[in-house]
């Protein structure tokens, strides 16, 4: 008899567009990385705040299981997602919203959960839910939205009185939800001044059989908000003040104890960890440097990277090294151009390049051991000739520092510009049109087959036309500028311009014969269907790996094989 999955409450992580397995009508990739990033086009990287949901339950005697469904969707290409949520039994199923492109993917799966477990409650949280919550009361497939940069106080007495059968009126704050079919908003008063106070016990997270090889960095979050008011963002300043009913205070911290003892459970593996520090640019020195220590002190790790946004002191450098002498430390700079006035209307731009490249030089000296820059295009006054000087600018920064020391990245805000953003909000006064404003446009436009009907935004310096066509040559002049310096494998570089060949192509194809009779040809489609097949099959983080892989944090580590094999077609056939 096929086991089941039983818990008080079900996190399910859908992919981004739910039938990528069966779509032939658009290319998969245009909008994704095609050498910077660890995950596909499906983005089946699951919210952290999933394990801080899994965690603090625990602590208060319910039980949570993480399904991830996008991964386990792209390792069983022939399973039936229907049947496989058959064997979940939650009076209580949570999904993601946090950012946008999973809109269409997350509203699918919870129609399936709905129709398989009509009476258990479908709820969603993160920074899209938040915005849209009150939209979304009209899917009938979502019982309920949690608002908030923290909700684990509200969800966890949501699911503690839906495990106790009360069914109706709920008296949970910052939920909106319905009430026999009509919409009841509790409003929003829970904004709590310590962020997530708990600590995630990643011990518990993974197989004891499980080597880890292949996983990608572990994460920490020591902190939601900003202080920055980027207009790009739904994160910043601006955006939290309007979305998340806050005001003076938009930058909430995790107490630092609950931190380290969260570092102390990391997970000895056979090859030592790495950890992504998110959102470091708000943390104090004196936090950052107790972070480290404990980091250092945990024994399992090899290497940490930091986000900031200024260029951090080489007093400070100093003492981070010092903090954590066995750590390898890397820096995340963000300057989005190397045109200092475009950088400052994104909201940095606070260093020329001149102080940048001299900051490096002198940072590299006191033993950090390399930095990430990352570029955006789709910012304010960029033209296409402005995004070609940016890589241009990064091929003369690496020659500068030669010895794979400075890694330059540069990739477009594709497909949409943030909903809750000052550019959003305000896109005239900021040189943008907005051409989706409501969730369920967004929703269609993922599976529109022209790309440009996905974008939900242009500038008055690039229109929606041009913005592919400067995204995939800047990618690819840079890609290749990196193999020339040895940032990119010779093997890796040429599956790289393969892959941007072929979507330039694609897409290409697509736009002509929409234009031409407004449906695709046969042959167009099987080209397209061979081709999603191939994108999926390779997660790309400088050097491609074959997939199916294993062992990374976020895959699934929760549906048995019992139920895999009940649930793909090769058992049934059986």
């Amino acid at each position: 008899m096929t086991s089941t999955v039983k818990a008080d409450l079900i996190l399910v992580h859908a992919p981004a567009i739910f039938d990528f397995r069966n779509r032939d009508d658009f290319a998969l990739g245009w909008y994704a990385s095609q050498e910077s990033s660890n995950v596909t086009p499906i983005f089946e990287m699951h919210p952290l705040g999933f394990l801080s949901i899994k965690s603090f339950m625990a602590e208060r005697g319910l039980d949570v299981k993480i399904v991830n469904l996008a991964s386990l969707m792209l390792k069983h290409p022939t399973l039936d997602v229907e049947k496989l949520l058959e064997h979940l039994d939650a009076p209580a199923f949570g999904i993601d919203l946090h950012w946008l492109p999973h809109c269409q993917g997350s509203i699918e799966v919870a129609g399936l959960l709905k129709k398989v477990h009509p009476d258990s409650f479908v709820v969603f949280g993160g920074i899209v839910s938040t915005y849209y919550a009150r939209e979304m009361m009209q899917y009938p497939q979502i019982d309920g939205v949690i608002r908030g940069y923290d909700t684990l106080e509200p969800f966890a007495n949501l699911v503690s009185q839906i495990k106790r059968g009360v069914r109706g009126r709920y008296d949970v704050e910052n939920l909106v939800y319905k009430d026999k079919g009509e919409m009841v908003d509790n409003g929003h008063s829970y904004t709590p001044e310590i962020l997530n106070d708990v600590a995630i016990d990643w011990s518990k997270m993974f197989p004891k059989t499980d080597s880890l090889l292949n996983m990608p960095n572990l994460m920490v979050l020591p902190n939601t908000g900003c202080q920055q008011s980027c207009g790009w963002c739904s994160g910043s300043r601006w955006a939290y003040q309007r979305m998340m009913n806050v005001e003076k205070k938009t930058v909430f911290h995790r107490r630092s104890e609950q931190l380290e003892r969260e570092i102390l459970t990391f997970p000895k593996t056979e090859s030592p960890l790495s950890v992504y520090t998110l959102q470091a640019y708000s943390e104090s020195s004196p936090r950052l440097l107790s972070y480290l220590r404990a980091v250092s002190e945990s024994g399992v790790v090899n290497s940490v990277s930091f986000e900031q946004f200024r260029l951090t002191k080489p007093s400070v450098l100093k003492q981070m090294v010092a903090a954590a002498p066995n750590l390898d430390i890397y820096i995340n700079l963000s300057p989005q151009s190397h045109d200092v006035e475009i950088s400052r209307l994104t909201g940095r731009g606070t260093y020329t390049n001149e102080e940048m490249e001299a900051w490096i030089a002198e940072a590299l000296d006191i033993g950090i051991k390399g930095f990430y820059l990352w570029y955006t295009i789709g910012m304010p006054q960029q033209t296409h000739a402005s995004v070609m000087e940016t890589v241009a600018y990064s091929r003369r920064l690496m020659e500068r520092f030669p010895d794979d020391k400075v890694v330059p990245t540069i990739f477009g805000m594709v497909p949409f510009l943030d909903p809750g953003c000052q550019w959003f909000e305000q896109p005239a006064e900021h040189g943008y049109t907005v051409f989706h404003r409501d969730l369920e446009s967004h929703r269609q436009s993922l599976t529109q087959p022209r790309w440009r009907d996905a974008m939900n935004y242009e500038t008055k310096w690039m229109k929606r036309d041009e913005f592919l066509p400067s995204m995939y040559e800047a990618m690819q002049v840079m890609a290749n500028d990196k193999a020339d310096f040895g940032r990119i494998t010779k093997r890796s570089i040429k599956i790289v311009n393969d892959r941007i060949d072929h979507l330039r192509h694609l897409t290409g194809s697509i736009d002509r014969e929409m234009e031409a009779s407004g449906r695709l040809s046969s042959s167009l489609r099987s080209e397209l269907a061979a081709h999603n097949n191939e994108i999926l099959s390779y997660a790309a983080d400088v050097a491609l790996v074959r997939k199916p892989l294993s062992g990374r944090w976020y895959d699934d580590h929760t549906v048995p094989q019992d139920i895999i094999d009940a649930c793909t077609s090769k058992a049934q056939a059986a």
